[in-house]
Order: structure tokens, then C-alpha cells, then sequence
């Protein structure tokens, strides 16, 4: 029977979970079925618990619809990425096409190593929904770890967390937050979670002990590749045997 500790300890991986996951559809395209799972995310924050700050997204994420979502969303982002601040990683990464190719190839090959497959379907494996929904993933990784697979498993997940936050997410999303709250209209739902996921990321940097090296905010010419609108994997994720994954 699982302790009080580790049972503590799977409720808020699940929480992170959740919240990395309203994060992501935070920033997928807000059509009709877009609001609506926005809607059921910010749903699942509410009932495991956050912080105030993302309790007070949540709140409002609930009541947002299409409407109140979509023109700013066309306005501020365009209808596939902003030219001022792209919403994937690459484009913070030089205009070598090059570079640029084997930088989404360590994105990639990351995914991969969790059985998780964002090559297909049209999905940028640097989007920023999408690396927000494999942080939820890894998340949800640790909390099955905690309760079936023990102490060096949970440790392999934490270190794979802290690497993707070191290596990817953490280096370029706070600097795409911070240019999106100066461009949203000041209060609406944009530049309000442009606000708290700069916040959070900075929490979930420091009580992971990961230490990303900020982007200077320069973009670059992005990849001519297929822009998605949400922060669904392509393809099944399955799990693979943790004692298969060697991280650096």
C-alpha cells in the first residue's frame, strides 16, 4: 500500500500533469473543439489543486469560448505563428537551415526515446503546445512510476523532465511568454497565461535544478514545415522500459 508520502507525491505529478496540460491547449488553436478541451483542462486544475496564479487561469480559462478566444488569438499570433515571437523553438535558433534541422532532430529523437512519436500528422515536434503536452506526459510518467516502478525509475523520469526544461523548453518559451503578454490587449486570456507560464516555468526550473540558458529573443528565418493548431501527439505514445532510457 502506497504511503502518505508517495501518495502525496503522485497527486502533484498529476497536478504538474494537468497544468502543463492547460498550458498547452492554452496556446493550440482556439476553434470550437479547441475551447472546449481548453475548457476541460482548465476543469482538471481546479479539481487537483494549484497555485494561485494558476488557479486564477484556470478560473478564467473555463469561461472562455471561441469567441473571446479566436480574434486575438488571429490578431496577435497570425493564424499559424507570429513573425515577431513563433510559438516553435527552431526559430530562435539561427537561420542555418542546417542547425535548424538538427535541433528538431534532438527534439525528435527525445520524444522518441519515450515512445512517443510528433514526426507525423502535420505536427512541428518544436511547437510549443507540444512540448507542453510531453512535459505532461513526463509527469504523468512520474506519478505511474511512484506507484508501480520505484525510487530509480521516478529519479529517471525527474532527470528527463530537467533535461527537457534545460536543453528545450526552458530555453526559449519564457522569452515567447514574455513578448506575448507585451503584445496581448492587457488583461485578456492571452497575456494573462503568457504571465503564468512564465511564472511557472520559472518555479518548475528551480525545483528541478534544471539551468536552460535563455535565447536571446532573436528570431530566425523558421523551417517550411506544417504548422498545427493543437498540442495532441501524432501517432500512439506507449511506454518504453525506463531501464532502456540513458539520458545525458
Amino acid at each position: 500500500m502506497p504511503s502518505a508520502i508517495t501518495a502525496t507525491r503522485v497527486e502533484e505529478a498529476a497536478a504538474r500533469a494537468a497544468a502543463y496540460t492547460l498550458f498547452a491547449h492554452s496556446f493550440g488553436y482556439p476553434d470550437a473543439n479547441g475551447a472546449a478541451e481548453l475548457r476541460l483542462a482548465a476543469n482538471d486544475v481546479l479539481e487537483l489543486g494549484a497555485d494561485v496564479p494558476l488557479i486564477r487561469l484556470a478560473a478564467l480559462a473555463r469561461e472562455m469560448d471561441q469567441s473571446s478566444l479566436e480574434p486575438t488569438y488571429v490578431s496577435v499570433m497570425t493564424l499559424s505563428s507570429s513573425p515577431d515571437f513563433p510559438s516553435f523553438e527552431t526559430a530562435y535558433y539561427g537561420s542555418d537551415a542546417l542547425q535548424q534541422t538538427q535541433r528538431m532532430a534532438d527534439i525528435a529523437g527525445f520524444y522518441r526515446l519515450f515512445g512517443v512519436d510528433a514526426t507525423s500528422g502535420g505536427f512541428r515536434p518544436d511547437e510549443l503546445p507540444v512540448e507542453l503536452e510531453f512535459m505532461a506526459f513526463l509527469c504523468r510518467k512520474e506519478a505511474y512510476a511512484l506507484q508501480h516502478l520505484g525510487a530509480p525509475r521516478v529519479n529517471q523520469g525527474r532527470k528527463a523532465q530537467r533535461l527537457f526544461l534545460t536543453e528545450h523548453l526552458g530555453t526559449w518559451a519564457p522569452v515567447f511568454a514574455r513578448k506575448l503578454k507585451g503584445a496581448a490587449p492587457p488583461g485578456h486570456f492571452y497575456a494573462i497565461v503568457a504571465a503564468t507560464l512564465g511564472q511557472w516555468l520559472e518555479q518548475e526550473c528551480e525545483q528541478l535544478g534544471a539551468t536552460p540558458v535563455a535565447v536571446p529573443g532573436d528570431v530566425a528565418q523558421p523551417l517550411p514545415m506544417p504548422i498545427s493548431h493543437g498540442p495532441e501527439f501524432a501517432g500512439n505514445a506507449s511506454f518504453v522500459p525506463m531501464e532502456e532510457l540513458v539520458l545525458r
